[in-house]
């Protein structure tokens, strides 16, 4: 009794609807958690007009909308489309099940119970759904029939009374056969009426172990994808978590950066109030000084101007004379500072705040600082060189000579540009030919030297990496952009015809370049497909730089960097200015060619007729001749950094490798 109770406490508080306060029929849950009987919530739906017009089921109980799964099917089918709740579905099914068995008769053996017997009942079939004796147990295991069926004790213990196999439907026989022909399961009669006329018809029990084999091999395929997806879940956790980290860490750095500045401004403040307090104050004391003058005088000028008046009224002729000789004299004058023009001690001079900051300016021009990715070790990204921090900017040598010249050569080399990509392992030198009109790769594989020759239909100017193993290259006087796989050989992948003739090009991501043009002069953001996302023509500043851009490179904070006539500037893909260089006398450009950054921002820039290649630093100041013609350079054209060897294409048939020492 007690147990039913607590049974009917337990349907009445978690397995009753609050719609209609009965036990649950056909329940569904929300989206919320809360269940209701599909019949009521369709009803309460229909109620509801702002719940259809937002195309969604609204909870009766705490207001929160559900999806409707199909929103475009009619409003009363929306909550049948919805889930049906098989966990509550099954407490009641259960919950019923316990209920019969509480009860006097339940608890006596069904087939015992029809004989007239009343034997109690010690387990359940579960497949039959009726309570067995221990008699009855062992008879319904014996029946081939019922054989397979799964007997439960009524404490809840599950056995199984054999291997379960399931039921033909048509034929209700074990499916025991698979027909290999139509990679289905079945029943011997299905067998002899549906499968006569297949080849391969074989027992389930002669497939175990390949059946067994197969899913093994799965089980280990999945399992390692299930790993291997489980490693890359645990790394970019811990790259959110550095990430999270790093932003604290920056976020810190730019806030003592944001006070550092507003230090300065206080104390330059403070500096400022400080110096026109002392300004106005040894004003202020030098008048108060002269005001304590004057007014002792204005006593003096009163006293003689009484005395005066006294003699004037008294007519005497003896004081009269008195002050009559001694206005004669000047005595008067003396003693009553005679001459005196105030006007002459007191400045007009007053402080005047002259403000050195440019209003319009200074949200644009002051700098905090700037935030950039990180480079650590080797880069080898799309778009850059592949570069360290190892290469040594003030010590270099002559490392090695590459002759570029190869067989079907027709007329002299004539090295323009250089890269470098490794595949596999080999490291490929990648040159354009420009008198030949081809690209060449030049590489050692099982140590025999080896070369790649692509023929192209014009003079090729700059090339430049776009992936790992992918160069894209200029020409001078044609209106295309081709882009090449290294394999280390050469493979020609694409031709992108252009509206305008680029002679030079740089990456700045794996989809979108940079390009330059004579005609008109422009630097132009292009996508991989050669459309033109945004033309520069003017820089900022106003200053019409742009004329005629020769070789283009990208800095690390993905700036472009320019070698236009007899300077160097760089600017960013917005067209604003970040600095020019365009020094005079001995420092000046005589003809600026081929640019390429270090990790740590330094610019080489080769002057192809001083016969030299100039370093930078990434603020565009100078530093030094890097190398020269007693360093072996002749008439620079390309260059490329690879580590630590720096490759400059020469216009004499060679490519010098040079090396930091």
């Amino acid at each position: 009794m007690a147990a039913a109770r607590k049974l009917e406490r337990l349907n009445e508080n978690l397995l009753s609807c609050s719609i209609c306060t009965e036990g649950y029929k056909d329940p569904c849950t929300l989206t919320c958690g809360h269940t209701f009987c599909k019949g009521c919530l369709g009803e309460f739906l229909e109620t509801r007009q702002d719940a259809i017009t937002a195309k969604s089921i609204l909870c009766p109980y705490c207001r929160q909308m559900t999806r409707a799964p199909r929103p475009d099917r009619p409003v009363e089918e929306w909550v049948k489309q919805i889930k049906p709740s098989f966990l509550i579905q099954g407490l009641l099914d259960t919950l019923a099940c316990e209920e019969n068995l509480d009860d006097g008769t339940d608890n006596c053996c069904c087939f015992c119970q029809k004989l007239g017997d009343k034997n109690p009942a010690i387990s359940c079939c579960q497949d039959c759904d009726v309570p067995l004796c221990e008699r009855c147990v062992k008879m319904h295991m014996a029946v081939p029939a019922t054989s397979n069926h799964t007997i439960a004790d009524l404490g809840g213990a599950v056995k199984i009374t054999g291997k379960e196999r399931p039921i033909c439907k048509d034929h209700n026989e074990v499916v025991d056969v698979c027909c290999r022909d139509c990679n289905k399961a079945i029943c011997q009669k299905c067998c002899t009426i549906y499968h006569r006329k297949c080849d391969s018809v074989v027992t389930l029990e002669s497939l175990m172990s390949e059946m067994e084999s197969v899913l093994e091999q799965n089980k280990k395929l999945i399992t390692q994808r299930f790993d291997e997806s489980n490693k890359y879940l645990l790394q970019h956790r811990s790259q959110i978590d550095d990430i999270s980290h790093n932003k604290d860490t920056v976020e810190s750095q730019i806030r003592q950066a944001s006070q550092k500045a507003m230090d300065v401004i206080k104390q330059k403040e403070k500096q400022l109030l400080e110096e026109l307090h002392e300004m106005t104050e040894k004003q202020s004391g030098q008048l108060r000084g002269w005001i304590k003058s004057g007014e002792i005088d204005m006593q003096v000028y009163q006293q003689y101007i009484e005395y005066i008046t006294q003699v004037l009224k008294s007519g005497s002729e003896t004081d009269m004379f008195d002050i009559y000789q001694m206005c004669q004299s000047g005595a008067i004058n003396e003693a009553t500072g005679r001459d005196v023009d105030f006007t002459d001690r007191i400045s007009d001079s007053q402080p005047v705040f002259v403000s050195e900051i440019d209003v319009k300016k200074f949200d644009k021009d002051v700098r905090l600082g700037r935030i950039k990715h990180n480079t650590f070790d080797v880069i080898e990204g799309p778009f850059c060189n592949i570069q360290d921090d190892s290469f040594n900017i003030k010590s270099t040598v002559l490392h090695q000579t590459f002759d570029i010249r190869v067989e079907g050569d027709k007329k002299k080399p004539d090295p323009a540009d250089v890269a470098v990509v490794v595949v596999d392992g080999v490291e490929a030198l990648v040159v354009s030919d420009y008198n030949n009109n081809c690209l060449k790769s030049l590489y050692t594989k099982n140590n025999q030297s080896l070369y790649s020759k692509l023929d192209l239909a014009s003079e090729p100017l700059t090339v430049t990496r776009l992936s790992d193993n992918q160069i894209v290259v200029s020409f001078w006087s044609r209106n295309e952009i081709v882009t090449v796989r290294v394999t280390p050989d050469l493979v020609l992948e694409s031709r992108v015809p252009t509206q305008k003739t680029y002679r030079c090009l740089t990456a700045l991501s794996p989809s979108s370049l940079a390009a330059g043009c004579w005609h008109p002069p422009c630097v132009d953001i292009l996508d991989v497909s050669g459309r033109v996302l945004k033309s520069i023509s003017a820089l900022s500043t106003g200053d019409n730089l742009i004329s005629r851009p020769r070789f283009l490179c990208s800095t690390n904070e993905g700036n472009i960097l320019v070698s236009d006539g007899g300077c160097v500037y760089c600017i960013t893909p917005e067209g604003d200015v970040v600095f020019i260089y365009n020094p005079k006398g001995d420092r000046r450009l005589r003809g600026p060619q081929g640019m390429t950054t270090t990790s740590t921002g330094h610019i080489f820039v080769a002057d192809n007729w001083a016969d030299k290649v100039v370093l930078l630093t990434a603020a565009g100041g100078f530093v030094r001749d890097l190398l020269t013609s007693q360093d072996g350079i002749e008439k620079p054209f390309g260059l490329f950094l690879c580590g630590q060897k720096l490759y400059v294409a020469q216009q004499n048939e060679t490519v010098k490798v040079y090396t930091s020492q």
